[in-house]
């Protein structure tokens, strides 16, 4: 797919179709217990299969559908949009999610019905399960819907990125079939990687979250392959902005003084 696809910077959240409201009542003594004991905390998941009307399927090879609780929250990637919700814990086994929030990122075929399915199952889930080293998620009935694999936490400085979005600097984050030869890799305060062109090379410093990232220096071959130079200008453009990183269902973004998004990328 050559033409380009994009998501706002800001992540503007629709609600997809076919997702019901899973509403519960708080209590008290459910959220003192879920502050106590938290077991889906502190984890990632990838997605290893979904069930689908054909049955348990397997999730695709070249995406990454995650899952991530933090204290309230649930999200991930659906191995192309990110997902948000609120969940609840009740009892031993029960999980309730709320409605689905979902970025705007256009997906292939293939990807766009995985997420579908992903979407639907991840509606229906009312119980949790540990078998196996694997996360399995079930409905009311029990049957399992999605299971997922534990991953490693991944981190800023010992991890190869590959980008998967850059800012255009309208709004928009953009992608296309060039945006994955671009990548960087942070290693003792030196930032080097390739715009999908040129070599990059630049200091930066960690702070907590905050990121700042010294003037970026670039060789300066000429590239005529179709987009790699504008792509390369927006790169750079964007590398000036950034002032924060996040790291969430095993993709990295970096983010500018205000929160928008400049970078999103994912382990090479």
């Amino acid at each position: 797919m050559n033409s380009p696809t994009q998501n706002t910077a800001a992540e503007q959240l629709i609600e997809p179709p076919d997702i019901r409201y899973a509403s519960v009542a708080p209590d008290k003594d459910i959220q003192e217990g879920q502050r106590m004991q938290n077991p889906l905390k502190e984890n990632q998941w990838q997605l290893q299969s979904y069930l689908s009307e054909q049955g348990m399927q397997s999730a695709l090879a070249d995406t990454q559908a995650s899952i991530e609780f933090s204290e309230r929250k649930v999200s991930g990637s659906t191995g192309c949009n990110r997902y948000f919700a609120d969940y609840q814990l009740i009892g031993d086994d029960t999980l309730k999610i709320s409605q689905t929030g979902l970025t705007m990122m256009i997906c292939v075929e293939a990807i766009a019905a995985q997420e579908q399915q992903f979407l639907k199952n991840l509606a229906e889930i009312n119980f949790y399960l540990f078998q196996d080293q694997q996360l399995r998620l079930l409905d009311a009935d029990r049957e399992v819907r999605l299971v997922f694999k534990m991953l490693p936490a991944l981190t800023l400085e010992q991890t190869a990125w590959q980008m998967t979005g850059i800012n255009n600097g309208t709004g928009n984050v953009v992608s296309s079939t060039q945006t994955g030869k671009a990548n960087l890799q942070f290693i003792d305060g030196k930032l080097q990687g390739s715009s999908g062109c040129n070599a990059l090379t630049a200091s930066y410093q960690i702070n907590g979250s905050e990121l700042s990232i010294g003037p970026v220096i670039s060789t300066r071959k000429f590239c005529a392959e179709n987009g790699l130079m504008i792509q390369e200008q927006r790169l750079l453009q964007a590398l000036t902005q950034v002032s924060r990183y996040e790291i969430r269902a095993q993709q990295l973004r970096l983010v500018d003084v205000n929160g928008s998004l400049m970078l999103s990328l994912k382990q090479k």
